[in-house]
C-alpha cells in the first residue's frame, strides 16, 4: 500500500492502559487455545489491542455480537485503508459481498442467494453422500489417513467445483491453489506488496472468470453462476468487477469451510468419548451434536468491522477510527446464551450459534456447509467403530486465514 494511504492512519484519544490486552488475535496460541480464550473474555467488558500498529477493539458477548452486526451504521463493512487491515485484502480489492453495508449488500447477496436455496441444496444430497461413501471405502483400505487432506478436502473439491459448478477436474487447481493462497496475504507488512505465488493463483482465477463469462453469454446455463451472470447481462444489477468479485468468492470461499468444520467436529468427539459413545447409541443426536461441535470450535473466530461512530460498551469507549474483531467463537461461549459453556454437550441443542454470522451477513451457503459436514462426519462416526485418533498426543497445528481455526492436519486410523 502506497505510502500516502498508509498516511490515513485515524486519530484516536487517549486510551486506558489497563482496557489493553497483550495477545496476537491471529497467532498459534490463540488458534490452538481459542476456547480457554473466550471463555474468559466473555465474561468481561469489550477490550483494546494493537494490530499493526493499530489499536483495535475485541468484542465477545453474544448480544453485543449480535448487535454489531446489524448496526451497520455505526460498525461498517467498508473497508477503510491506512486502518490496520491489510492482512485481511484476500481478494486484491475487489468490491465483496461482506465488505459492503446495505443497501448494496443487500443487492449482491439477492443475486448469490438462489444458488444455496433449501431446495437445491436438497437435491445434492444423493450425490454428496454417494461421494461420501467412495471416499470412505477408498481410507478403509488404507487403514490411515489425513482427515484434512485426503477425505474432507478432496471431498469438498469435488463437492463444491465438480457437483455444485460442474468443473471439469483439471480446472480444479485453480482453485485449490487461490484458496491455499489466501493466507499469505497475511504475511506482509502493511504495504509491501503481495507474494508473486498469491499473485499467480489470484491472476490464474481471474482469467478463468472472465472466459467463463464469455463462454457462458453464448451457452447459459440455469445454475449459481448462470444467475449470477444473468444478474449482469440483463438487468445490470451488478458492475463487471463486481460480477468478477462474485463469482472468484463463489469459487473459492466455501473450499476450506466444511473441511476445516467437520474436522474440528470429529477432532472434537474423539476427544470427548463419553459425547461419542452417546452419539453412536443414540445417531438421531447427529444434527445437534454437530451444532455443538460448531459451538465450541467455531471456525472463524472473528469477523471485523470499522466503527465509523463513538459510543460506549459495557464501559469501554470505542471509537471512530477503531477496528472491532466481532469474536464470533467468543459468543458461542456466553454463559448467559449457553449455560456452563465449557463443557461439551451433544445434547445441548444450542440455538443462535454465531459460528455462520448473523442476520444479513448470514453465510448464505450455511445450508450446504450443514449437510456437507454432516455427511462426512457422520459417515466416519458411525461407519467405522474402530475411528481413532493415530497419535492422541499429537499436537494440532492451525493454520487458515487470520482469523480461522483451520487443523493443517487431523491423522486418523480406522480398522
Amino acid at each position: 500500500m502506497p505510502a500516502a494511504v498508509l498516511s490515513a492512519k485515524p486519530d484516536l484519544p487517549s486510551l486506558a492502559p489497563d482496557r489493553f490486552v497483550d495477545i496476537d488475535l491471529f497467532g498459534q496460541d490463540m488458534k490452538a487455545n481459542a476456547p480457554a480464550y473466550f471463555a474468559d473474555w466473555v465474561t468481561k467488558p469489550p477490550f483494546y489491542t494493537m494490530v499493526q500498529g493499530h489499536a483495535h477493539v475485541v468484542i465477545c458477548r453474544h448480544e453485543q455480537v449480535q448487535a454489531a452486526l446489524k448496526n451497520h451504521e455505526t460498525f461498517s463493512t467498508v473497508p477503510r485503508a491506512g486502518w490496520g487491515t491489510d492482512l485481511f485484502d484476500y481478494f486484491n480489492g475487489l468490491p465483496l459481498v461482506v465488505d459492503l453495508d446495505p443497501p448494496e449488500h443487500s443487492r449482491m447477496r439477492r443475486l448469490m442467494q438462489p444458488g444455496f436455496a433449501p431446495n437445491r441444496v436438497a437435491k445434492l444430497k444423493p450425490a454428496i453422500d454417494a461421494i461420501v461413501d467412495e471416499l470412505a471405502n477408498e481410507i478403509a483400505q488404507k487403514g490411515q489417513f489425513d482427515m484434512v487432506t485426503e477425505f474432507a478436502g478432496p471431498l469438498m473439491y469435488r463437492i463444491l467445483l465438480g457437483l455444485v459448478f460442474e468443473f471439469s477436474p483439471e480446472t480444479w487447481p485453480l482453485f485449490i491453489n487461490l484458496s491455499n493462497a489466501l493466507e499469505l496475504v497475511a504475511t506482509v507488512p502493511p504495504g509491501a506488496p503481495k507474494p508473486a505465488a498469491y499473485m499467480a493463483a489470484f491472476d490464474a482465477v481471474y482469467a478463468f472468470c472472465g472466459k467463463l463469462i464469455e463462454v457462458r453469454r453464448v451457452n447459459p446455463k440455469d445454475d449459481l453462476v448462470g444467475s449470477v451472470i444473468a444478474a449482469h447481462d440483463e438487468q445490470g444489477r451488478i458492475s463487471t468487477e463486481e460480477l468478477f468479485s462474485t463469482l472468484v468468492q463463489l469459487f473459492t470461499a466455501g473450499l476450506g469451510t466444511v473441511t476445516a468444520t467437520s474436522s474440528n467436529a470429529v477432532l472434537r468427539l474423539l476427544r470427548h468419548p463419553d459425547q461419542l459413545a452417546k452419539l453412536r447409541q443414540d445417531p438421531s443426536l447427529l444434527n445437534v451434536a454437530l451444532e455443538e461441535c460448531m459451538r465450541v470450535d467455531c471456525l472463524g473466530n472473528f469477523r471485523h468491522r470499522y466503527v465509523v461512530r463513538d459510543q460506549v460498551i459495557d464501559g469501554t469507549p470505542i471509537y471512530a477510527g477503531m477496528v472491532a474483531h466481532l469474536a464470533l467463537g467468543g459468543a458461542n461461549y456466553d454463559p448467559a446464551k449457553f449455560p456452563d459453556p465449557t463443557r461439551f454437550d451433544i445434547t445441548r441443542d444450542p440455538r443462535d450459534i454465531l459460528t455462520f454470522g448473523f442476520g444479513p451477513h448470514l453465510c448464505p451457503g450455511n445450508n450446504l456447509a450443514r449437510m456437507a459436514t454432516r455427511a462426512i462426519v457422520g459417515r466416519l462416526i458411525f461407519g467405522f467403530p474402530d475411528l481413532r485418533l493415530t497419535d492422541p498426543a499429537e499436537t494440532i497445528v492451525y493454520g487458515g486465514m487470520p482469523t480461522e481455526r483451520f487443523p493443517t492436519h487431523v491423522n486418523l486410523s480406522v480398522g
